[in-house]
């Protein structure tokens, strides 16, 4: 069973009031992942958008086929799976559990709907969307700036 509480967890569905988390539990089930289970793989076709309620979710990306990076770990209440809010879109990362991990599945085309249906509802989630995503994006670029700064050819460019 999902609470409203497991909803208000995730920062992104914090400020919504009863009503609205209520439907959004109505679309949504939980399931749980053993440690090393695929939740999706990159390419796949995005439908679900995803909660994690326990555990640790480590999102990969395969820079070549014998190197993949964990570009990012989400713990409870942090949401992935957003490509499932875009119209045909597929996965461009893995989801993988790196423990044994419970997780809220909410149906990512009847999420868009009660959005388009209800603006309010919509604009409160968007709203937190891109505050989420910009300290992500931050953290993104903070990983590649140090990334760059250990590349040696950027040492040669300080000695010249």
């Amino acid at each position: 069973m999902i609470s409203r509480d497991d909803i208000k967890n995730a920062f992104l569905f914090s400020t919504l009031p009863d009503e609205l988390v209520d439907r959004i539990i109505a679309i949504s089930k939980p399931r749980s992942f053993e440690e090393g289970e695929v939740i999706f793989a990159e390419g796949g076709q995005s439908g679900t958008f995803y909660l994690v309620r326990s555990g640790t979710i480590l999102i990969e990306q395969e820079m070549t086929r014998h190197m993949t990076v964990t570009v990012a770990t989400l713990n409870a209440g942090e949401c992935f799976g957003y490509s499932s809010l875009m119209e045909e879109m597929s996965f461009s990362t893995t989801a993988v559990s790196s423990e044994a991990s419970e997780v809220i599945l909410i149906d990512g085309k009847a999420l868009v709907e009660i959005m388009e249906k209800d603006h309010s509802l919509g604009y409160l989630i968007h709203r937190q969307m891109v505050q989420m995503m910009a300290g992500r994006l931050q953290r993104r670029t903070e990983q590649f700036l140090r990334a760059l700064s250990t590349h040696p050819e950027i040492h040669e460019l300080e000695k010249s």
